[in-house]
């Protein structure tokens, strides 16, 4: 399994995943258990009926809002969203639209213009070399939930999008107001699918798959076998098993295609997210977390930074001393707990 994960996250060992897993997992789950008592966050906004047209419209506006360029990109759809990069001037990202959930588009698509803003922004004088790309999928996912969570789930920039999303869905969302529309966007509640869960439960995904991958490549899970403990740890974990091996082991991509040992990236990015943005609020100077920035649609300084700090390296530097250099700090799950209380203990109500 060190060899698999080695392809994605170079240098790094599952015992090093392990035991920044079991750090993560032990300030998670008294978490998790403290919303599950808290009344649930409304979230009846999100499943109101949006067109194609204006799924489409508003993911293409914020993606170009939040530094996207469309001259050297595109969005399209798939069954399921990625990004592909042919250089720093042909970098397309996809999402997918779902007529019952528009935000599974806008999101995907967010998540999605994080990995292009990272392929965009290489040096130019890393084009056709080997360093032009980013340094580890780690790396990669930082950005892309970074710009997922710390950005199109903050409070600021549904200020800034409420209006944009009432313009393109007229008069679906006439009443709503942004802190109804931040408070539904956050709401904890345990899906099935890996690509639609929420912050706190994110996690607990991954680590199923990864839990999975170790069994599989150890010798002590047959290939048959995967659905029966996939959905045995769902009700586990997330307290119901799928309603069909299409919203359970099948859903990801990964597997289909051999990519094992990918899955760790996923968590050991989101971790990565919150450091490299609080380093980026502090150089800058901006005490509230951007929060103002955001409201007005200012997400220039946020990625100017990034460029500075992240995208332009390449491959020239690896992902631990990308990391150490730009917040002084090595990866660790105490910055993302700690965001994770101070967030939700407010939005839930459940502060210490």
């Amino acid at each position: 399994y060190d060899a698999l994960l080695d392809a994605f996250e170079p240098g790094t060992t599952i015992a090093d995943v392990g035991a920044v897993f079991a750090d993560l997992r032990g300030g998670l789950v008294p978490l998790a258990r403290a919303i599950a008592a808290a009344p649930p966050l409304p979230d009846g906004l999100l499943h109101r009926p949006v067109g194609e047209a204006a799924q489409w419209a508003l993911s293409h506006e914020v993606a170009a809002a939040l530094g996207y360029a469309l001259g050297r990109g595109r969005l399209d759809r798939s069954a399921h969203p990625f990004s592909t990069s042919f250089g720093r001037d042909d970098v397309r990202i996809t999402t997918r639209v779902d007529a019952g959930y528009w935000p599974t588009s806008l999101f995907g698509t967010v998540h999605e213009v994080g990995h292009a803003l990272y392929e965009q922004g290489l040096a130019p004088d890393l084009d056709r070399t080997p360093l032009a790309e980013g340094t580890s999928l780690g790396m990669h996912e930082s950005q892309s939930r970074l710009w997922e969570n710390l950005v199109a789930r903050s409070r600021g920039f549904w200020t800034w999008a409420t209006p944009i999303a009432q313009r393109h869905a007229a008069g679906i969302f006439d009443d709503a107001t942004p802190d109804a529309l931040h408070a539904a966007v956050n709401r904890v509640a345990p899906s099935p699918i890996r690509v639609e869960a929420d912050e706190v439960t994110y996690h607990l995904h991954v680590m199923l798959r990864v839990e999975i991958e170790r069994a599989l490549i150890g010798g002590t899970l047959a290939i048959a076998d995967v659905p029966e403990a996939w959905n045995a740890a769902m009700a586990a974990s997330l307290g119901s098993a799928p309603a069909s091996d299409a919203d359970g082991c099948l859903q990801d991509v990964h597997w289909a295609h051999g990519t094992f040992g990918y899955f760790p990236t996923y968590t050991l990015g989101t971790l990565m997210s919150v450091p490299l943005f609080d380093a980026a609020a502090r150089e800058l100077g901006v005490d509230d977390g951007f929060e103002e920035a955001f409201a007005v649609g200012e997400f220039a300084p946020l990625l100017g930074w990034l460029r500075e700090h992240v995208h332009r390296h390449g491959r020239r530097r690896s992902a631990p001393e990308i990391l150490r250099a730009a917040t002084g700090e090595a990866l660790s799950a105490a910055p993302w707990l700690a965001y994770a209380r101070r967030k939700y203990g407010a939005l839930y109500g459940i502060e210490g």
